[in-house]
């Protein structure tokens, strides 16, 4: 069997290949943009490739010939511009479906997307389910949106082996800071070589869904081993965590006393105050939950960050 991992040097690459390595007996290929990626260690093989390029896919795909792609390449959050937001993060998967299947049409595929998908919702639509009216606001969830609408209709059109995660805010080590949790840890860590350590946060009271990196690329692999194509899964903790209490457990870490302290330039211009979701769908059909405490979770995020051993269950 051979899985290939695209964006296999982002955050969750090396979460994913770990435990894949724990599946079976699988040769680990992987693609990304970067010439050499942190994770290579961990492949069997590797090529460069960049998605928004077709020919550069159908390269890739024909050299390697996957039976399980899954595809984490993307732009996560507005922090670009909106033109290689959507280069990216829907036309590269267009490139990327296309090229499957015409070449290894009985491959199967996981896409990942996102619960910015979901939008602006209600709190009285919450938690949000599968079949909750996707209203994504800004590039970033409607590019998302957009691929999971092109997946599902390769899925219905050609048959196409496809299944879309819908993961909430995923955390643990190597999280970039380009997501809330990676941007607190590296502003904490900055303020550790003050001598009065002071951690910014722009939005205390919002609250957000936040699952482990571990969780998420279990529930990967097996929804991939179950075969639950055509299908759209929330993977999430099934609560709301505010942004004050995130920031609480991650400087409960630190050795030394760190303040928190409001900062209105940092407040994202969301109007989003509560998300969440309910992952009764991917219970049913694979028995999933989330195991690992967000105490830990965060805990082997911050020893990441800082260089430290983790010495919990992380």
């Amino acid at each position: 069997m051979k899985a290939l991992v695209t964006g296999v040097g982002g955050f969750c690459g090396p979460h994913l290949i770990s435990r894949l390595r724990r599946q079976r007996d699988f040769e680990i290929v992987g693609l990304d943009r970067m010439a050499i990626p942190s994770s290579q260690s961990g492949l069997d093989r590797y090529a460069q490739c960049d998605i928004t390029q077709a020919a550069e896919v159908d390269s890739a795909i024909n050299l390697f010939k996957p039976d399980w792609l899954f595809h984490l390449a993307g732009i996560a959050g507005n922090w670009t511009g909106a033109a290689l937001i959507y280069e990216v993060n829907l036309i590269g998967t267009v490139h990327v479906l296309d090229a499957v299947q015409r070449i290894v049409p009985g491959c199967r595929v996981l896409l990942v997307g996102s619960f910015a998908e979901y939008g602006g919702i209600d709190a009285s639509s919450l938690p949000v389910v599968e079949e909750t009216v996707c209203r994504p606001i800004g590039a970033y969830g409607i590019s998302k949106y957009a691929a999971t609408l092109a997946g599902m209709d390769y899925a219905r059109r050609f048959g196409a082996s496809i299944v879309v995660v819908r993961p909430s805010n995923i955390v643990g080590p190597g999280v970039p800071a380009s997501l809330v949790v990676g941007a607190m840890l590296a502003r904490a860590k900055n303020a550790l070589t003050s001598s009065h350590p002071v951690l910014k946060v722009g939005d205390f009271d919002s609250e957000r869904d936040f699952i482990a990196v571990t969780d998420a690329v279990d529930a990967y692999v097996r929804l991939m081993e179950a075969g639950a194509f055509g299908e759209v899964f929330n993977i999430c903790s099934g609560r709301p965590y505010s942004i004050r209490r995130i920031a609480e457990l991650l400087v409960a870490n630190s050795t030394r006393p760190i303040q928190l302290d409001f900062d209105r330039d940092l407040v994202p211009p969301s109007p989003i105050r509560c998300l969440y979701g309910s992952y009764e769908k991917a219970g049913r059909a694979i028995g999933f939950r989330p195991l690992a405490s967000m105490e830990d979770t965060l805990k082997a995020a911050w020893c990441a960050e800082m260089g430290l051993v983790c010495e919990s269950r992380c």
